[in-house]
């Protein structure tokens, strides 16, 4: 295994071309969730995952487990829940506007876990342990299971990659500070965007917060800064990596997770920090160019083929 992640996983439901829900009755049903869609992008590039969490005993529990499954994904461990359901939400787009998030997710199957879910041979046999700050934000069970796997990460010697993913919709900033500060504390590998910095550290300029994540000790820092780029900051040392253009986006949604996939892929390959950051830019330019969190992913020699410049059509 080459990475283990957990953490929730919901049906997303859409309408088609930005439809409002109010006035159209037709829907598009996908597969939604950071740490699954970090597993789907992983498992595309080659890689051995393996996903963790509670599911309901119904069609959207099954869903999610058809298309982790069908992409290769180890959820021989999910525990199938039957008193509980499985979390839903419903993405409306608008044109003008950004995109709307409803969630139904309280009291959820994966709002469940605890420490007594996890089995310690998971974390062992990983290279590297995929956190994201959804998980602590959905119940205190949650909340010491994350901490729970960060003890085992260290007792172990797996790495920590840890992706914020900041929800404003599941708990207050105040709150959120609390507990993902610490966890980025404990982390080889943090991937926050600007924003999500700007929020945790209440700082706005950038040298400012450099400084600050070098107070809180991450070795390495992956800051996204949207279309624009992403910051690598290590030792001391910024270097500024610019993404790629993407001149017609579908779906912005699943963009981090992407990237946080990519950067991920070239870091367990060994590339250079700046080649695995444009593998990040280059997973996040597929994901936006299609509709759904996962369906534009690259595999293994697409992404090769974008990053060597390859265009027409292969015959």
């Amino acid at each position: 295994m080459n990475v283990f992640t957990f953490g929730e996983t919901m049906v997303s439901f859409s309408t088609e071309n930005n439809q409002s829900i109010i006035q159209h009755d037709e829907v598009f049903a996908s597969v939604a969730g950071a740490e699954s869609n970090v597993s789907i992008a992983l498992a595309r590039l080659g890689n051995k995952v393996k996903w963790f969490s509670r599911v309901g005993q119904d069609p959207f529990g099954r869903k999610i487990l058809y298309e982790l499954n069908a992409h290769g994904i180890d959820t021989s461990d999910v525990i199938i829940d039957t008193e509980h359901s499985t979390g839903m939400m419903f993405k409306q787009k608008k044109e003008l506007l950004d995109t709307e998030v409803t969630y139904y997710r309280e009291k959820s199957a994966a709002s469940r876990m605890s420490v007594e879910d996890i089995c310690v041979d998971w974390v062992k046999e990983a290279k590297l342990i995929h956190i994201t700050g959804i998980t602590p934000s959905l119940s205190k069970s949650c909340s010491e299971l994350v901490f729970k796997v960060i003890d085992l990460a260290k007792e172990y010697g797996a790495l920590i990659s840890f992706d914020p993913n900041i929800r404003l919709k599941l708990w207050g900033i105040d709150q959120a500070r609390e507990v993902l500060i610490p966890i980025a504390k404990q982390c080889d590998i943090f991937l926050p965007g600007k924003n999500e910095m700007k929020l945790l550290s209440k700082l706005e300029k950038r040298q400012d917060i450099e400084r600050c994540l070098s107070d809180w000790g991450i070795p390495l820092t992956i800051m996204k800064d949207g279309e624009n780029g992403a910051w690598i900051f290590e030792n001391g040392t910024s270097v500024f990596v610019p993404s790629f253009e993407v001149k017609h986006v579908v779906d912005e949604i699943g963009a981090g997770d992407a990237f946080a996939a990519g950067f991920l892929h070239g870091y367990l390959q060994k590339e250079s920090h700046e080649d695995s950051v444009r593998m990040g830019h280059a997973c996040a330019a597929f994901v936006v160019s299609s509709k759904g969190d996962t369906d534009g992913l690259p595999t293994k020699q697409e992404l090769t083929r974008f990053l060597e410049g390859a265009h027409g059509t292969i015959r």
